[in-house]
Formats: C-alpha cells, sequence, structure tokens
C-alpha cells in the first residue's frame, strides 16, 4: 500500500526516530543505566513532593475511626422556610448560617491511603466539606433560592480536589453525604461518620418526631 497521506509519513518518520533512540540506549549500556537512574531519582522526588504536599493539607483533616462523632446541628425556624442553623464541627468553634428549605444536608470530604501511604500507617480522614438546604416540592427545588455553604478548609494545595480530577497514586478521595433531614425549630441532630459515608439522628423531641412525620 502506497503511502500518499503527509501525517502517515510524518508518523512513520518519528516511529523510526524513537525506535533508533530506543536502541541506542542498549548500543551503549552506560546510557541505559544513567536512564534508569535518573528515572528513579525523578521517582523519588515526585514521592517526596507528594508526602509534603499531603503532610501541609492533611492538617486540615481529622482521623477517620470506625464511627466518628464529627458535629451536631440546631435549626431555629426564622421565616417561611428559613431557618438559623448552627453547626458545631468536633473541635471547631459553632458556625451559624441561614439555610432556606425544607430539609438539610452535611457533606464531608473522606481521603482513603493505599500501598505505600497505608504502609506507613495513614489512616482515613475526613474534612466537612458543607451544608445545603433541600426544597420538598419539584416547583421549588427548581425555582427557589438555593443555599449552600462550604465549610471546608483547603490550604495552599488541595490535595482532595487533585485527586479528584487527576487521581493521585495511593490516594482515594471520595464524598460523604447525610441522607436529607427534616428542618424544625429547635430540633437538634448528631452527625457521625463512618468509611462509608455520614449518618445523621435526631438527638432530642422535637428532631425525633420531625423525622417520625416526615418517614
Amino acid at each position: 500500500m502506497e503511502l500518499t497521506s503527509f501525517p502517515e509519513i510524518i508518523l512513520l518518520g518519528l516511529a523510526a526516530l524513537a525506535t533508533l533512540g530506543g536502541l541506542a540506549f542498549f548500543l551503549r549500556p552506560r546510557w541505559l543505566i544513567a536512564w534508569f537512574k535518573g528515572m528513579f531519582a525523578f521517582g523519588l522526588i515526585a514521592v517526596g513532593i507528594l508526602m509534603a504536599l499531603l503532610a501541609l493539607n492533611l492538617r486540615y483533616y481529622q482521623s477517620l475511626d470506625q464511627l466518628t462523632p464529627v458535629a451536631t446541628l440546631k435549626s431555629i425556624q426564622v421565616g417561611p422556610q428559613t431557618w438559623r442553623v448552627t453547626v458545631q464541627a468536633n473541635g471547631s468553634a459553632p458556625k451559624s448560617v441561614t439555610l432556606k428549605g425544607d430539609q438539610w444536608q452535611l457533606d464531608a470530604r473522606i481521603i482513603r491511603f493505599s500501598g505505600l501511604l497505608s504502609w506507613i500507617g495513614l489512616k482515613p480522614v475526613y474534612q466537612l466539606d458543607r451544608l445545603s438546604g433541600r426544597y420538598v416540592t419539584l416547583e421549588q427545588a427548581r425555582d427557589a433560592e438555593r443555599t449552600v455553604f462550604d465549610l471546608a478548609h483547603t490550604g495552599v494545595v488541595d490535595i482532595w480536589s487533585i485527586d479528584r480530577k487527576i487521581g493521585l497514586p495511593f490516594v482515594e478521595s471520595r464524598y460523604g453525604s447525610a441522607t436529607f433531614m427534616p428542618l424544625k425549630d429547635g430540633a437538634t441532630y448528631r452527625v457521625q461518620l463512618s468509611s462509608t459515608g455520614l449518618v445523621a439522628e435526631p438527638t432530642n423531641a422535637i428532631a425525633q418526631k420531625a423525622v417520625d412525620d416526615w418517614f
């Protein structure tokens, strides 16, 4: 078959150059050994940079055990479908936001480790990601104001987001989301987190009745 396409000729030329270049390493073993040394050195540098970035970013996360209490929430109604929700994460000061809707949901960022990072003892870690409100009716869900508040601290380097975009070695980032729970005046909830996700449960009679009536 004749080659009449210029791109085909260019590709064949590049393929020939790449093949000859690869064979040149074997003709001169010193080049091959130097190349392997260089690749090994770059690999070590890459691992060192990854470790440093993890160390800087993981200070914003907390260790995740079997079932870890991560936050408490309290809602106070301040208007029609408008609520003042106070979130207190473990080890942090309470944060109050205004949510609109009929239900709330809390999300968390979870990072798990494998391979080398697991072997050196790094356990799963987490941090709260965002708090959001939701309307029950489809019309309001489509047209009414939606409220979402960021709770995460990313620092200079956001390992969780980087892994979600390009996939880092030995790192597995994932979302954990609590089931949507009803907003009620005076209701309080506790949120716990396992390696599989968030679990929300009522902690007073008002919240329990709201859940019972809802479901």
